[in-house]
């Protein structure tokens, strides 16, 4: 994320920016085409982090997170990135609004397997296209929730366990809310249900 963030800080275009990814091979992957997926998937989630009506604010909060993203201290860095994917993907949007907001705000900091179990068997009920997914799918995606927990220092462990708010940096904090997202702060903060 750091890489294709840098380079968008330069000033590439997008098409550039996969073309340079898959022809540098930046991020050391296998096959052409898982680095033009994930070099995609990157942009995409840079790109969730401006508001559709892209008023002159969604913009500039846009800009400071996208180079948070690139040059800002790791923990910065990471809740960034958390707030793009929570913005990009409605899967993270559900489990951090339904399942870690509600728990931190009820001060309940335990996370369990179990939990995490419980929510997919919840989301996959209501939502008809989660329902079709794989086992190995559903395991996937469970470990990246639990991996990106995880990163920003809100669980200790992907076996699960001990859940804590997130102490969110300054400028993270100033631009979700300068987005209309002051909803997504509260929650990952422990304060408030999104």
């Amino acid at each position: 994320m750091r890489i294709v963030a840098d380079l968008r800080t330069q000033g590439e275009p997008d098409d550039e920016i996969i073309q340079r990814v898959k022809r540098e091979n930046l991020f050391q992957y296998g096959t052409e085409r898982m680095l033009a997926d994930r070099a995609r998937a990157c942009l995409q989630r840079l790109d969730a982090l401006e508001n559709a009506d892209a008023s002159p604010e969604s913009r500039e909060a846009a800009a400071r997170l996208t180079e948070l993203i690139a040059h800002g201290a790791p923990e910065a860095a990471g809740q960034a990135n958390l707030y793009a994917m929570i913005r990009r993907y409605e899967l993270m949007r559900a489990f951090i609004g339904i399942e870690i907001a509600d728990r931190l705000a009820c001060l309940d900091y335990t996370f369990t397997r179990v939990d995490m179990n419980a929510f997919f068997t919840r989301y996959q009920l209501e939502n008809a296209e989660a329902a079709t997914w794989s086992d190995a799918t559903v395991y996937r995606i469970k470990s990246t929730l639990a991996s990106c927990l995880i990163n920003v220092g809100m669980l200790d462990s992907t076996k699960g366990g001990h859940l804590s708010p997130l102490m969110l940096d300054f400028d993270v904090e100033s631009a979700m809310k300068e987005n209309g997202d002051a909803d997504i702060a509260a929650a990952l903060s422990g304060l408030g249900a999104m």
